[in-house]
């Protein structure tokens, strides 16, 4: 095969990633192909011309963007991929991989939970003269309730999701395909209830049906701006976004003693495979029960 230009076929991966799904994957791959093309001014490049000198210089050039370690890490390890990927094409490979001695050591970030006095605060508000600012707390508080549940997840659960009678949420998650389940909470119903609605599919009827990504990351950006609105009305140091929920959750599990076969159970994690061979063990009311001693006081503010 002939040494194809190189963006093209990053632009092809990104395609095939996001054909398969996998939209979050995709979206870096085409960050990852921006950079690495304004990096080298839009010139042409093949393959091959892919050395370990272009690679760090790179790396360097990312760094003085002022952009994270770990953002530059990931950058860079999907370069890799990307090029590695690509390679598989080639009759004649490269004797040494322009990615040689390039180590990302991953730098330690800081916690992104919030207190569960500051989610105390979130439910004791009375939005009621502000709905759009009322929703971002309600779906916020959902996610803390539903045991730490990513915001993707929540706003794309039906009424399919709800089984048992109604009194079990069943879901895959998004990201990974894990099967999630937990028993529904008053509090959780009383938010249900709240934004039901019979012409929609949804529980909470933020997405159009058959939403696009960049139709869920405008919902994503404007649930994190109001987030933002909320933080400055109640003067907080700590930064909400829909993820600091779900840390939420399982420090305040954790607090709690909760087992941390029972969190990881929860949050639907697959790659701990240690806390794996637990979760057979725990039941639907082992985990009800876990969910009552984290989220009670926020129940009872809910449900005021």
């Amino acid at each position: 095969m002939k040494n194809k230009n190189f963006y093209k076929q990053m632009k092809l991966q990104e395609q095939e990633k996001r054909s398969a799904g996998n939209e979050s994957t995709a979206d870096l791959y085409r960050a990852v192909h921006n950079h690495f093309k304004s990096f080298n001014a839009d010139r042409e490049l093949s393959l091959r011309d892919v050395t370990s000198c272009m690679v760090h210089s790179f790396a360097e050039w990312l760094r003085e963007k002022d952009l994270r370690v770990n953002s530059v890490n990931s950058y860079l390890s999907n370069l890799r991929a990307m090029y590695n990927r690509a390679s598989l094409e080639l009759k004649k490979k490269p004797q040494e991989s322009p990615f040689a001695g390039l180590r990302l050591r991953r730098e330690e970030t800081r916690k992104r939970a919030i207190s569960a006095q500051v989610i105390s605060q979130i439910a004791a508000l009375d939005l009621e003269k502000e709905p759009q600012r009322q929703q971002a707390a309600d779906l916020s508080l959902f996610s803390f309730i539903a045991c730490g549940m990513p915001f993707v997840d929540v706003v794309h659960l039906t009424r399919d999701n709800l089984v048992e009678n109604g009194t079990v949420l069943s879901y895959r998650r998004q990201k990974t395909g894990a099967l999630i389940q937990m028993e529904i909470t008053p509090g959780m119903q009383f938010l249900i209830d709240r934004y039901s609605r019979p012409d929609s599919i949804y529980l909470f009827p933020v997405l159009p049906e058959n939403a696009t990504h960049e139709q869920y990351k405008y919902c994503l950006s404007r649930q994190n701006h109001y987030l933002e609105e909320l933080c400055v009305l109640l003067n907080l140091d700590e930064k909400l976004t829909t993820y600091v929920f779900r840390h939420a959750w399982a420090s305040e599990a954790h607090h709690q003693h909760v087992p941390i076969g029972i969190i990881s159970q929860a949050l639907g994690h697959s790659s701990e495979k240690m806390t794996r061979t637990y979760l057979s063990a725990f039941s639907l009311d082992e985990l009800a029960e876990a969910n009552k001693h984290v989220s009670g006081k926020i129940e009872m503010l809910v449900r005021r």
